[in-house]
């Protein structure tokens, strides 16, 4: 029996070290963002941040590396990765969360598995589990 690989996603945009956005930004597949952005950032795809990448506004991706700065709140539907020079100022929510040694946020963290629009709706009424200024080793 042959198994079948899934062709690999394609990095299909790169905004490097002195782009700067203000307003949404929307993509497909990967994109690597390095430079500067006030606005919302949607997508199903996997989200790369550089470094020196600052965003100041909601991040809602299938998958999101986040090494920058970000001021606002992550949803990662698939998962999250904090790099160790990552600063998040916002509450995450993903099923899977990775956290490297040196990274710091300020916000709530759910790891709850994928759900529906209703039952996200039920959990904020419900309250959360919160892990507030937590640090991994």
């Amino acid at each position: 029996m042959r198994f079948r690989r899934s062709k690999p996603l394609e990095v299909k945009g790169f905004l490097d070290d002195g782009t700067e956005i203000i307003g949404d930004l929307k993509f497909s597949e990967i994109l690597h963002f390095h430079g500067k952005l006030k606005g919302r950032i949607l997508s199903d795809g996997e989200l790369v941040v550089g470094e020196n990448g600052i965003i100041e506004g909601d991040i809602e991706v299938g998958i999101l590396i986040l090494s920058g700065t970000l001021h606002g709140n992550i949803v990662a539907k698939q998962r999250a990765h904090l790099l160790s020079t990552s600063r998040v100022y916002g509450d995450i929510r993903t099923p899977i969360l990775k956290v490297d040694e040196g990274a710091t946020w300020e916000g709530t963290i759910s790891t709850t598995q994928s759900m529906t629009e209703s039952e996200k709706k039920d959990e904020v009424h419900a309250g959360q589990h919160k892990a507030e200024g937590a640090q991994t080793y």
